[in-house]
């Protein structure tokens, strides 16, 4: 059965995207779906994205959180000039106001930018999820199932150099996932969804897409891989659900590790 992106992340009171290849529509469709669930939601950012069509806009950057209005909101702190992009809510304050207002409302956050690139590497300061984030997601772009891997694909390819070159396949996705941020200490309590975003033309699949078949076998590999790392459950997050599907439309499908 086919699902949609709230039912994916349990309907989690907070949740935050990171990676690439479809961060901002998850946001944006994660929020149009709570929104029509008849629930308050606010969407916002700690990094910085384009403006965003949303029915209301909040601009502080003070950390008062947006007056209820009824509709999905989107809240920024300022914008930036050079870019035009809206300027997100640094991580402490965005802390301070969820929990503000936990129990209120709904949260959707973007946790760090990718410059529209097809994979996401990590510096040391990202990603920037608020510690009160019950959902984690880091969204990958499902259209790179083997295909040889560019650098221009890449956000940050010097960090992850290993990565170029190399065809992505099942052994070298679990590679990366084990080398991701939810692997951190400090995110292990979160509810965490791997997402091959297949996104573009939804009546289209092309041999790359990651279909029903090829994410049972990128499961089957996985729990091989991370049975071989040994790991335990101090280094491991507490909850990893593996998903694959056109998040804009609304149609994914999943399978839980643990």
């Amino acid at each position: 059965m086919e699902r949609c992106l709230w039912d994916m992340v349990g309907k989690a009171r907070v949740v935050t995207f990171i990676g690439a290849g479809g961060k901002t529509t998850c946001l944006s469709r994660l929020t149009e779906e709570i929104s029509q669930a008849e629930k308050p939601v606010i969407a916002t950012t700690t990094t910085k994205v384009y403006p965003l069509a949303f029915s209301s806009l909040w601009q502080n950057a003070d950390g008062f959180s947006p007056p209820k209005t009824g509709m999905p909101c989107f809240w920024y702190a300022n914008l930036e000039a050079e870019s035009g992009k809206w300027m997100g809510i640094p991580v402490d304050i965005l802390d301070q106001a969820i929990q503000k207002e936990f129990g209120k409302s709904f949260w959707v956050i973007e946790g760090d930018g990718a410059r529209e690139r097809q994979l996401k590497c990590w510096a040391s300061y990202e990603p920037q999820i608020p510690h009160l984030t019950e959902s984690a997601v880091l969204v990958i772009d499902g259209r790179l199932w083997g295909k040889k891997l560019q650098a221009r694909e890449i956000h940050r390819p010097e960090l992850y150099p290993h990565l170029i070159g190399e065809i992505w396949r099942p052994e070298l996705a679990w590679q990366y996932i084990l080398t991701s941020p939810m692997f951190y200490s400090e995110y292990q309590k979160i509810s965490w969804s791997v997402l091959f975003n297949r996104w573009g033309d939804p009546g289209r699949r092309s041999s790359q897409d990651l279909g029903n078949d090829e994410l049972r076998g990128l499961i089957k590999v996985g729990e091989e891989f991370l049975g071989r790392e040994h790991l335990s459950d101090s280094h491991r997050p507490q909850h990893l659900r593996i998903a694959s599907g056109n998040a804009k439309e609304g149609n994914l499908q999943w399978y839980d590790l643990w």
